[in-house]
């Protein structure tokens, strides 16, 4: 690989890491001919280079280690937002959320409070939205590889047993991070 391939390979990555990962994205802005499919293609090809896999590694570990987060951290959040008790927040006032434990607060992503009046009754409506229990539960699989043994068994002839195997594995992992 030329030095010149390498230093446009390493903005790929860049711009992937600040355009909240979107890889099409991120090979388009600087190979902006051709479709989508494409660039996708390319951009994993980019990827799959020890190079510049390596290149992305260290990146996403000194984000890491100057945002002090570990994957136990990342998991730890993703289990919260996984288990969040609904019932936590019902019939709640505006005071009664505010003063909720931290980490069922830090899971709204969104608040509305309205007043309305009708023939002297007056009503209060508090909306919580929070974040998706299905988003969370994707992001916990693509951390500890679920998907990668998904994607295994396409790109390869797989025995059943060994299949099985990898799974138990996997499986492990995710008990002993969580």
């Amino acid at each position: 690989m030329k030095e010149s391939s390498y230093k446009k390979y390493k903005l790929v990555v860049d711009e992937y890491l600040v355009n909240g990962m979107n890889g099409t994205r991120a090979y388009k802005k600087f190979y902006p001919k051709g479709g989508d499919a494409a660039a996708a293609v390319s951009f994993k090809e980019i990827l799959a280079i020890p190079k510049v896999k390596a290149y992305l590694r260290g990146k996403q570990e000194s984000t890491s280690e100057v945002l002090k987060i570990t994957h136990q951290d990342v998991l730890r959040q993703l289990k919260n937002w996984i288990e969040l008790d609904i019932t936590q927040t019902i019939n709640l006032t505006s005071e009664e959320v505010k003063n909720l434990p931290e980490d069922v607060r830090t899971l709204v992503t969104s608040y509305r409070h309205t007043k309305t009046g009708i023939e002297g009754v007056k009503i209060e409506t508090i909306e919580l939205r929070f974040f998706s229990k299905e988003k969370a539960m994707d992001m916990v699989n693509k951390h500890i590889g679920f998907y990668g043994e998904d994607n295994h068994q396409k790109n390869s002839v797989t025995s059943k047993e060994d299949r099985e195997r990898r799974i138990a594995l996997l499986l492990e992992k995710a008990k002993e991070i969580l």
